[in-house]
């Protein structure tokens, strides 16, 4: 379930880079951290935080996509792939152009650059692989991340140096900065207008039924209006997360943080991970985008002193907080 992000964060990015970046939500831990917050009553004392860690395997940049733009509407100039593309790369992402007729990557970034004076904006075609993180599943998550920071020109040569390429969630995260979580919640199926809206049952010996409501709609006018609550389906929708802080950046070979026996439902936590304070839209396994904070925050990003990691009952400490860039 890989959620669709319409709009990429313009501000606070000098140098271009990734607007988003994939992790897998594994589940729920208690940190312990000092509060750094000034001029509040509670600054320099321990806090308690609930957190989510986020299993965060190695993005892979398949190729980029350039977009123009006309009469409002954003369409796609062209495609540039790397070459050498794998045949399970290539099924996911509807390479569909004859063994021998394609491209070269060079070729592709000299038709963009011809193109550039009427591209719009750029955005690159990763990939995640699941199996990476302990997961039983082995497809290939691919999605479009749109380029932020820059002008065209830099963001093209970005675009050629990371192409082909991998980026580790340690080289694009640093502890204490901010992102937007976005996701699809867990589904929740058909249910009625008590469970979904919160309605208040009526009285018993009410008219017909008590989990109604009671009045869909006037006389005048005479139609149901869209603010009645009424039954339907009840989750499984996109939803977002502002502004959530990055307690710490691990690595699960340096800093294991899975408690024994596994977390729940998710196993074995592999690799490189996040740990986000407060909770995260989805169910355990959903991909999970971590998007460049669409309104970041005006003040100065510094890292977290965190005390403890309460997993399962167990206290652990990692080897050392990730510094700030």
């Amino acid at each position: 379930m890989i959620p669709h992000v319409r709009n990429w964060t313009e501000l606070g990015v000098e140098k271009p880079t990734l607007a988003a970046f994939p992790a897998f939500k594994v589940g729920m831990v208690q940190v312990i951290t000092l509060d750094d917050r000034e001029k509040t009553p509670n600054f320099g004392k321990p806090t308690f935080n609930p957190a989510t860690i986020l299993s965060a395997p190695t993005v892979t940049v398949y190729g980029f996509r350039a977009y123009g733009r006309q009469n409002g509407i954003d369409y796609a100039f062209t495609d540039v792939f790397a070459d050498n593309l794998a045949d399970e790369v290539r099924d996911r992402i509807s390479y569909s152009v004859e063994k021998g007729n394609k491209e070269s990557f060079n070729s592709g970034i000299q038709k963009v650059v011809e193109l550039l004076p009427k591209i719009e904006r750029f955005a690159a075609m990763v990939g995640v692989n699941p199996s990476e993180t302990g997961l039983s599943n082995h497809d290939l998550q691919v999605q479009e991340v749109g380029i932020t920071g820059g002008d065209l020109k830099s963001q093209l040569e970005y675009l050629k140096s990371v192409t082909g390429k991998t980026i580790k969630a340690s080289e694009y995260f640093r502890s204490g900065s901010y992102i937007d979580t976005i996701a699809v919640t867990k589904g929740k199926g058909f249910e009625g207008v008590i469970t979904r809206f919160g309605v208040k049952r009526k009285q018993h010996k009410s008219r017909k039924t008590v989990r109604e409501v009671g009045v869909i709609s006037p006389w005048h006018p005479a139609t149901v209006m869209y603010t009645v609550p009424r039954a339907g389906q009840m989750g499984f929708h996109q939803r977002m997360d502002k502004n959530k802080r990055i307690l710490a950046v691990g690595n699960a070979q340096q800093s294991p943080i899975t408690p024994r026996g596994g977390f729940p439902h998710f196993g074995e936590v592999r690799g490189e991970y996040l740990i986000v304070r407060g909770s995260v839209p989805g169910p355990i396994k959903r991909l999970i985008d971590l998007r460049l904070p669409l309104y970041p925050r005006r003040q100065k990003i510094q890292v977290p002193k965190i005390i403890e990691i309460n997993v399962a009952g167990n206290a652990l400490q990692l080897v050392a907080p990730q510094p700030a860039k």
